[in-house]
């Protein structure tokens, strides 16, 4: 064989090898891009996941503290389609891999029970004691799913990969979960009519146009812009115009150094406040920045505005205001006011629900006494102290009711439960949070 076909067999085998070689490692990035790409998705239908089953937890305390079986059922249509959305993301995962098995089927136990209960209160039945206890168990495990899959959703975030078997779920569902009754009960059914805090109801209804604003006087660019100055309590040369806002709620809008300020067009009402600074430090109480931001909004022209909830974090406490007029809460009325906790200056305000729904209401008087509406709830239920306000309806409309706030017997956590003052209805229901960052409801 000659030199020279040695040299060209030589060169072939090189370049069969480096063809070779590239191939496998195009391959190999090729499968690590589909991994990663299959790794995002994964974790984002574990994210959807464990959402679905808070939500399932929450629906599944709510009917635990209503007493009324209208409300029972909205919570049993809300948990049905909250458990079919869990569903759905749980189709999206390994399920055998992470060890969901239960997962699932306890969310087609709770599924189906939220059919039997809504058809059950539809023909007009009652909600029976051993069927309260089905709905306590199914909540109790409702919680431990949900703790599990927080763990998992925290172990993926730290840099865990579901590809690689570092996330498992280790709940354990046994056949005698629930009682024999639920298994012969929860049978499915061919049809079903098919829900961070702000504070209570601080969402509803905010398009609608403003009543206050609609009977209130225009005013000149340069007046918004004194007003904007004096909330910032400087002086009108070191504010700028910005923009106009022509949403809803009509606005100019300026700025000062770190500070946006909007000013609405009629009325010369503070809508918002925004400060774009980072804040370091914690030096001042919760207690102290609710006063501060209580002052505040009486400076500005928001009087009879009474503290309900607050939060904390990244060193702004977040208070939540209400109107609040003889004795009669007004949930609709409401205002949001952030407190640097470093120095005490006012770092944000929202008060678009406030004038979106402020308007001045007659004085009334329930027709339903604390004794009878307090009769109306939940046996299950201990009164911890009462008061009379106005809540939105999602349709608009102003319901006037009994706060009960209340503990369970059953679960220990507390509630706010809401009462017509006039019919006795049980119109909503809300779960209080305490954290360490403050209380918050869902």
């Amino acid at each position: 064989m000659s030199r020279r076909t040695y040299i060209r067999i030589a060169s072939y085998i090189i370049v069969s090898l480096s063809i070779l070689i590239a191939t496998s490692i195009i391959n190999t990035r090729d499968m690590i891009s589909y991994r990663d790409k299959l790794e995002v998705s994964y974790q984002q239908s574990l994210c959807e996941l464990n959402e679905c089953l808070e939500n399932v937890n929450t629906d599944l305390t709510k009917s635990l503290y209503s007493n009324s079986s209208g409300e029972i059922y909205d919570i049993s249509r809300d948990l049905y389609a909250s458990c079919s959305v869990a569903k759905n993301a749980l189709g999206r995962l390994p399920v055998s891999q992470l060890e969901l098995a239960n997962t699932y089927k306890f969310l087609t136990q709770a599924s189906d029970y939220a059919q039997y209960i809504g058809a059950k209160i539809e023909d007009g039945e009652i909600i029976s004691e051993k069927e309260r206890n089905n709905l306590l168990t199914l909540q109790k495990y409702s919680e431990q799913f949900y703790t599990e899959s927080s763990d998992m959703v925290r172990i993926a975030q730290a840099g865990g990969k579901i590809i690689n078997g570092d996330i498992k779920s280790t709940v354990q569902l046994p056949k005698s979960a629930l009682s024999n009754s639920f298994s012969s009960s929860a049978k499915s059914f061919e049809s079903f009519p098919t829900l961070l805090y702000d504070g209570p109801f601080s969402d509803q209804v905010l398009n609608k146009k403003s009543s206050l604003l609609a009977s209130s006087k225009e005013l000149t660019e340069d007046e918004c812009k004194s007003i904007a100055a004096d909330c910032l309590g400087i002086s009108d040369k070191r504010v700028s115009f910005d923009s106009v806002d022509k949403s809803k709620l009509p606005c100019n809008t300026f700025r000062s150094s770190r500070y946006t300020v909007s000013v609405t067009r009629q009325g010369g009402y503070i809508k918002s406040i925004l400060y774009s600074g980072s804040i370091n430090s914690s030096n001042i109480s919760e207690e102290n920045a609710v006063n501060i931001a209580s002052e505040f909004l009486k400076n500005i022209g928001y009087k009879n505005m009474q503290e309900n909830y607050y939060s904390t974090q990244n060193n702004i406490c977040t208070i939540n205001f209400v109107y609040t007029k003889n004795a009669i809460t007004y949930y609709p009325d409401l205002i949001k006011c952030g407190v640097s906790l470093s120095d005490g200056k006012i770092v944000s305000l929202d008060a678009s629900t406030y004038l979106t729904n402020h308007i001045e209401r007659k004085k009334f008087s329930p027709k339903i006494s604390e004794n009878q509406a307090s009769s109306l709830l939940s046996p299950y239920l201990t009164v911890n102290s009462s008061k009379i306000c106005v809540i939105p309806k999602e349709n608009g409309k102003e319901i006037r009711c009994r706060e009960f706030n209340c503990t369970s017997s059953q679960t220990g956590e507390d509630a706010l439960i809401y009462i017509n003052c006039n019919t006795g209805k049980e119109e909503d229901i809300l779960l209080l949070l305490y954290t360490d960052n403050g209380t918050m409801v869902k």
